[in-house]
């Protein structure tokens, strides 16, 4: 069973760690409550390399989970950031859905002009973000005001705003951080896109605040499919986006396997210009999957058809006839290896209440689901790149990587993408037969 994982050859993958996963881990007591042998709830801190199940360096946080002006102390703030990489998430998804708690100056589709006064006013938000990003992470994204939320389906404060005005707001962001940062940690400049035209307008203008790196995100990340994605990271790398000294490059809300192979072929290539250079990407679905409806991945048995390269979730077993049993967890993971049903079943009210799973239930839950993950992430890699590929990788994924780096060598990488655009588009549909 793998107790540590390969972080020097591939794109990192980023559990987007919530509050609740990070709080629980040092407020939650065992009491009597039954729990692996050997372990304590300290264990589940996986990026304490000092824990005794298993360690991996990388995570994701979100200061949007948290009210405005409060002061969060649990594992993530109190991670030690000399052996764990924290990715600081400045909340730009609840400043664009109007949802950041305790800011009450943003409503649905407030005209133009009141929603842009609103967040010029807004210097006690601007001043907490900063300041909690500079304290706790290790790289911080910048705050920036997403293009979606001008779509006309959203119900953003900002719906009315138009692309010029969101980027120019997101400039003035640029522009306080940079004035202000101290260098406690290294800032990743937001790159937004809609269209490829969206993304060039976006880029041209911020492309002069050259900190740490880059975050992708909207259409010029993984929404936008490979093609877009694509021509995003090659116009940066003709303008010198990659160099030394710029090298984490993460890609917002995106965990499928095709995409983590898909990441370590460019990652590949921008390292013959920066061989420090990192690609990450992340998303929340494993606490979404744990935490909310406690389900528990299954690890994948990959081959050569797209459709097994997703991660299957079952029903964790749950009943008040589960109390007290010593039946194996029947999902295998590290901490799955080390479980049994009567681990997470110790809510013993009534046969008539449902719930039978307590809040340390969800730690191990969700452990077991960042581990499959991290896994399979592992082993899409391994297969993708390894000396067997053809043997479990599907053809359309090995034309993808091949296809990307024959993109980073053309002459033409404009008319390259355009031409094999329809085995990009192929990659980035949602499911396959």
């Amino acid at each position: 069973m793998r107790s540590d994982f390969n972080i020097t050859d591939y794109a990192v993958y980023l559990p987007a760690i919530n509050d609740t996963y990070a709080r629980c881990l040092v407020t939650e007591k065992l009491g009597s409550r039954p729990f692996p042998a050997g372990l304590d709830i300290a264990d589940l801190e996986y990026w304490n390399e000092n824990n005794k199940l298993w360690h991996y360096p990388y995570l994701l946080h979100s200061i949007g989970s948290y009210k405005v002006g409060s002061n969060p102390d649990n594992a993530v703030t109190r991670a030690d950031k000399n052996t764990a990489v924290v990715i600081g998430d400045s909340g730009g998804f609840q400043i664009g859905k109007g949802t950041l708690v305790g800011y009450d100056a943003l409503t649905a589709h407030m005209p133009a002009d009141e929603a842009i006064a609103a967040w010029d006013a807004a210097d006690d938000v601007r001043s907490w973000i900063f300041g909690w990003l500079e304290a706790n992470s290790t790289y911080a994204m910048s705050i920036d005001m997403p293009l979606w939320a001008a779509e006309e389906n959203t119900k953003s404060p900002f719906s009315n705003c138009s692309r010029d005005q969101l980027l120019q707001m997101t400039l003035n962001n640029l522009q306080y951080i940079d004035v202000r940062r101290q260098g406690h940690t290294k800032w990743l400049n937001v790159v937004q896109g809609i269209d490829n035209a969206a993304t060039e307008q976006w880029w041209n203008a911020v492309k002069k605040y050259r900190w740490s790196g880059w975050a992708l995100a909207g259409g010029a990340g993984s929404r936008g499919g490979l093609a877009q994605l694509l021509h995003a990271v090659l116009l940066m790398r003709d303008d010198g986006a990659f160099v030394e000294g710029l090298d984490w490059v993460h890609t917002l809300g995106v965990s499928q396997l095709k995409w983590a192979i898909i990441l370590t072929a460019i990652q590949r290539n921008l390292r013959k210009v920066n061989p420090k250079l990192t690609m990450s990407f992340d998303t929340s679905s494993v606490f979404q999957q744990g935490m909310r409806r406690e389900n528990a991945y299954i690890s994948p048995v990959l081959t050569t058809k797209a459709s097994t390269w997703v991660l299957p979730a079952e029903s964790s077993p749950q009943s008040y006839k589960k109390i007290g049993s010593t039946d194996p967890f029947p999902f295998s993971s590290a901490i799955g290896d080390k479980m049994t049903v009567g681990h997470l079943n110790v809510q013993d009210w009534d046969a008539f209440d449902k719930r039978q799973y307590d809040n340390v239930s969800l730690l191990l839950l969700s452990n077991h689901n960042i581990w499959v993950t991290l896994d399979a992430v592992q082993r899409a890699n391994e297969c993708a790149f390894g000396a067997n590929r053809h043997e479990h990788t599907p053809q359309l994924f090995l034309d993808c990587i091949d296809l990307i780096d024959e993109a980073f060598v053309a002459k033409d990488w404009r008319g390259f993408i355009a031409k094999n655009k329809s085995t990009f588009d192929a990659h980035s549909r949602s499911s396959y037969k």
